[in-house]
């Protein structure tokens, strides 16, 4: 018989609703002026980064939670059914968009004709000193094969969106997760040892093998394209589920937990580099930091029904839903909207929220719209005798349940 799903916990959902909108007002707020100047005066800024980290430690708590109870292979076509599409979604619409916008905005004339307006090459100098990249047909086919990492180094290619960085780690760590589970040599220790192996490896070759200021770009498209700056996080998200299910002690818990804070620190603020977002430093570590001791309470504590917060749960838990969309959209689309706001003449403080809100919406349609009807249709069982059985975990940065 099937069984009883889960009831959702409300501690789950506001830690990915936190991390979320940590990584939204921090691309709106710090990030778009960084790489449009004139996307300023907002009323404070964002300057920690440590959202989308903690989104997947979170994705990779619950790919052991949702692992074990099923086919690792029917797993995994859950999860590419779920996340592929909406993100092919995304990139087309985030590409023609940002192609009208950027030639508007950089002052040139639209190549004549569809094709022209998609692929072309607007001809002269720009207009404005501070003029918008223009993606090109290779950017993207580069997206939609999720490649931009092995040629944004070499400047072959560049990322549609900011954000896009994280389904490719994704869908890597996920098919090794899905490779790995069933193995019959997986013991307790062999397992603990990979976790370690995940957080120090990737340090040691980045600190110990390679300079990687003399090795680029090719070592730093391998290292980066492989995900290996971000194998730390999953690392801890399982080693925190293996705790949650008192599969290990808390002595040895509390060592991954310093050493995946000591990780994501070295990770996105090396040592070796002067970076101009290293005065965000501690803000960002402290910041991991503590989203991944609330984590903690999460995996191994009651739900947080506290009063006022169960009178909010009902938002909470569709913002949680909508959130894989909303990280999706809310970065490039956000920049563009935020530029057509500042052209007609509406202040920081009301850019703000209407881009916000924007992103909002445009999570909600496309998981709507999108994530949830075609992976229903992508995951439905033909044979009667078979009952579809729901997913009901966060599947992804963001993801939706």
């Amino acid at each position: 018989m099937p069984t009883s799903p889960t009831p959702r916990r409300i501690s789950w959902d506001l830690l990915r609703v936190v991390a979320v909108f940590a990584v939204i007002l921090g691309h709106v707020t710090h990030q778009g002026a960084l790489l449009h100047p004139e996307l300023t005066g907002y009323p404070f800024r964002v300057t920690a980064q440590f959202g989308a980290a903690i989104l997947l430690v979170i994705s990779a708590f619950f790919v052991c939670a949702s692992l074990r109870k099923g086919n690792p292979r029917r797993w995994l076509w859950n999860r590419v059914a779920r996340l592929v599409p909406a993100y092919f979604v995304a990139v087309v619409v985030t590409y023609v968009v940002t192609r009208y916008a950027a030639i508007s905005f950089s002052g040139l004339p639209y190549p004549p004709g569809v094709t022209g307006f998609l692929f072309g090459v607007p001809q002269g100098p720009p207009a404005n000193p501070a003029p918008w990249y223009i993606p090109t047909g290779l950017d993207l086919v580069a997206n939609l094969g999720m490649v931009q990492e092995w040629g944004v180094r070499s400047e072959t290619f560049y990322y549609l969106d900011g954000s896009y960085w994280t389904l490719p780690v994704q869908l890597m760590a996920f098919t090794g997760a899905a490779l790995l589970w069933p193995r019959s040599w997986r013991t307790h220790r062999l397992t603990v040892a990979l976790l370690w192996a995940l957080i120090l490896v990737p340090l040691l070759l980045r600190f110990a093998v390679f300079d990687p200021e003399t090795a680029r770009p090719v070592v730093d498209s391998v290292y980066y394209g492989l995900g290996l700056h971000r194998l730390h996080v999953f690392a801890i998200g399982i080693a925190l589920w293996l705790w949650s299910k008192k599969r290990l002690a808390h002595w040895h818990a509390a060592l991954f937990v310093l050493a995946a804070v000591a990780a994501q620190d070295l990770q996105v603020f090396p040592l070796h580099r002067a970076l101009p977002q290293d005065a965000a430093r501690w803000p960002s570590t402290i910041g991991f930091a503590v989203l991944l001791l609330l984590v903690c309470l999460a995996a191994r504590g009651p739900d947080w029904r506290f009063p006022g917060l169960a009178r909010i749960a009902p938002a909470v838990t569709w913002l949680a839903g909508i959130s894989y969309g909303l990280y999706l959209v809310h970065q490039e689309l956000g920049y563009i909207l935020a530029r057509a706001l500042l052209d007609a003449g509406l202040p920081g403080w009301l850019r703000l929220p209407v881009v916000v809100g924007a992103a909002v919406l445009g999570g909600w349609a496309v998981t709507a719209g999108v994530e949830r009807p075609v992976h229903r249709w992508l995951t439905t069982r033909r044979k009667p005798e078979e009952p579809q059985v729901k997913d009901a975990e966060p599947v992804s940065v963001g993801g939706g349940s």
